[in-house]
């Protein structure tokens, strides 16, 4: 099974609520449905999750394992640096779909670190159009 849009924002929300039956929720169903081919997935969850690396492994073990794997990650730092992460985006012909998400993501991430530092976010918008990049949507 493949997660959608709205169910992958669904359970980044749980990821990221203070509640611990909601991340406990999180991690169940994303291990439960954890296969090689939703690894786009699974890359856009971690990202966003503000979730330490050694959280992951310990409730998502099969998907953590892949993740590892993939992303080279150190159990010291769970952030990857979002260019390395966007580009395995495309290097695994990620859907249109989910590169639209790791960009909205982003895109939030970017303004609230911009708003942190003082800059009027709500003067100014900030639009990302995603090029036809040549990959095929998977379903």
């Amino acid at each position: 099974m493949k997660f959608n849009k709205e169910e992958i924002k669904n359970i980044l929300n749980m990821l990221l609520s203070e509640d611990e039956e909601n991340r406990t929720l999180a991690f169940e169903c994303i291990e439960n449905h954890f296969k090689k081919e939703n690894i786009a997935d699974l890359l856009v969850l971690y990202q966003f999750s503000k979730v330490p690396s050694y959280v992951w492994e310990k409730n998502c073990k099969k998907g953590y394992k892949y993740l590892k794997k993939v992303l080279n990650i150190d159990n010291k730092n769970y952030r990857i640096p979002s260019s390395i992460l966007f580009e395995k985006l495309l290097d695994i012909k990620t859907s249109k779909e989910i590169i639209e998400l790791y960009l909205e993501l982003f895109t939030k991430q970017f303004s609230e670190n911009l708003y942190s530092l003082g800059y009027p976010v709500n003067k100014f918008d900030i639009q990302i159009k995603i090029k036809d990049y040549g990959q095929t949507t998977k379903s």
